[in-house]
């Protein structure tokens, strides 16, 4: 994140320790579409993902007077949302019994952006291609290319975030990137 951005953010942050409304509601606007977009790849559920990222900024509200202690903001409001979601699946899954433990969930991904470039770029047999080569990637690949190269999140960051080590970020990032590689090439190689 920018260096602006960061200095920002605290001073919304500290206007929002002020009880200051109008600071909350500049949060919101700025960071709900992508807390919509990163609560919508653990479930495809609209209503959930809206009322779980109004649950964090409800909290985060309540919590005015600490607000301060947040070094990266958009990092602990990632983090907010997807620990909400995950507690709401797992409180969903005991109703139905679905869901054991908090490795098991799908993160999903669409690419959209990147398939929007591609298809300006190369042709649509490219596009094709590409699509069927990420789909081979598990979730947490998935996730973590997601936290690292569009949420911008640090290595450190991306670690407590999945509940993982730094050293397993950096492993299923290379592993992520590996197996691109090898399938990109191999799709392109072998026409």
């Amino acid at each position: 994140m920018p260096e602006n951005d960061a200095q920002a953010d605290q001073i919304l942050l500290k206007q929002l320790q002020q009880s200051d409304a109008q600071a909350l509601a500049t949060l919101m606007k700025k960071y709900y579409t992508d807390l919509y977009s990163y609560g919508m790849r653990f479930a495809q559920d609209e209503a959930l993902v809206k009322d779980c990222i109004q649950e964090v900024f409800i909290s985060l509200w309540q919590r005015r007077e600490n607000v301060t202690t947040i070094l990266s903001l958009k990092y602990y409001l990632l983090r907010a949302v997807k620990n909400k979601m995950l507690k709401s699946l797992h409180q969903q899954a005991n109703k139905t019994d679905s869901l054991d433990n908090q490795d098991t969930y799908d993160f999903l991904q669409e690419y959209s952006i990147e398939r929007l470039i591609i298809e300006k770029q190369v042709s649509d047999e490219k596009a094709a291609a590409l699509r069927r080569t990420l789909t081979q990637l598990s979730p947490r690949q998935h996730e973590v290319i997601y936290l690292k190269f569009y949420q911008h999140l640090d290595h450190g960051q991306i670690a407590e975030l999945m509940h993982i080590s730094r050293q397993s970020v950096y492993n299923l990032l290379n592993e992520a990137l590996q197996k691109l590689r090898t399938l990109w090439h191999a799709e392109f190689l072998t026409k």
